[in-house]
C-alpha cells in the first residue's frame, strides 16, 4: 500500500471511530436494533481496495483477500447476520441492484457482504444465511479480523459500533467498485434509487 493511502486510510480510521462515538451513546440491553437510528455514513477512502492485505473467510470456510477480485467489478457492502431488521433490507437492495444489472446487461455481478461480527458470524453461520436468504452463487460472505473488518469499514466510509445489546448500530452503504479496486459509485441508506448505479456498472463493461 503506498504512502498516501496509508496516510489516508489512518486519518479515516481516526475519523471514523471519532464519528461513531460522538453519535452513539451506549444503549441498555433492552433497547431494540429496529428502534436506533443508522448512523451517518462517511466518506470512503481513495485508492484500491485490493490494495488491503487483509485476510477473510468465505461461507465455504475459504481464505480470500480482496486481489482474488481483480478484473471483475463487484458491489460489497456490510452487515451482521443476527440483525432483524435493517441488514435484511439492505441485503433486498443490493438484490435488487445484481438483479437489475443482471436484466439491463446479461451480466451478474459479484456481490460482497462482510459481517461486522467477527465474534458470532463463523463461516457456517455464513453459509446457512446465505441459504436462508436464498443468495445465489455470485455471493461471497465474508468473515474477519475485528481490526480488519474496522479497516474496511474506514476505507468504505462505513461506520458502525457495537451496542451493550451485542447488536450493532450501522451505516447502511452498497459501493461499486470497478476492475482495479476502485470505487466508482456509492449509495447510502435504505430503500434508496439504484438507477445511477446501473448507469455506472453499464460503463464499466
Amino acid at each position: 500500500m503506498n504512502q498516501t493511502i496509508s496516510k489516508y486510510f489512518s486519518y479515516l480510521m481516526l475519523l471514523s471511530i471519532g464519528i461513531s462515538f460522538s453519535q452513539c451513546d451506549e444503549y441498555n440491553s433492552n433497547h431494540h436494533h429496529e428502534h436506533e437510528p443508522l448512523l451517518a455514513a462517511s466518506e470512503p477512502a481513495q485508492g484500491s481496495l485490493l490494495e488491503l492485505k487483509s485476510q477473510w473467510k468465505n461461507e465455504d470456510n475459504k481464505t480470500v483477500s480482496f486481489v482474488d477480485w481483480k478484473g471483475k467489478p463487484f458491489l460489497i457492502s456490510m452487515f451482521y447476520a443476527s440483525c432483524i431488521s435493517i441488514c435484511p433490507r439492505l441485503v433486498s437492495d443490493l438484490e435488487q441492484v445484481a438483479k437489475k444489472i443482471e436484466s439491463e446487461t446479461g451480466k451478474v455481478p459479484f456481490v460482497i457482504l462482510v459481517s461486522f461480527d467477527s465474534e458470532n458470524d463463523k463461516p457456517q453461520l455464513l453459509k446457512e444465511y446465505k441459504k436462508k436468504m436464498g443468495l445465489g452463487q455470485n455471493w461471497s460472505l465474508l468473515t474477519g479480523k475485528e481490526e480488519d473488518v474496522r479497516m474496511l469499514s474506514v476505507v468504505l466510509g462505513i461506520n458502525y459500533k457495537k451496542m451493550v445489546s451485542g447488536e450493532f448500530n450501522h451505516s447502511a452503504v452498497i459501493s461499486l467498485f470497478d476492475r482495479e479496486g476502485l470505487n466508482v459509485k456509492r449509495i447510502e441508506g435504505i430503500g434508496s434509487n439504484v438507477d445511477t448505479m446501473i448507469v455506472k456498472f453499464k460503463e464499466l463493461n
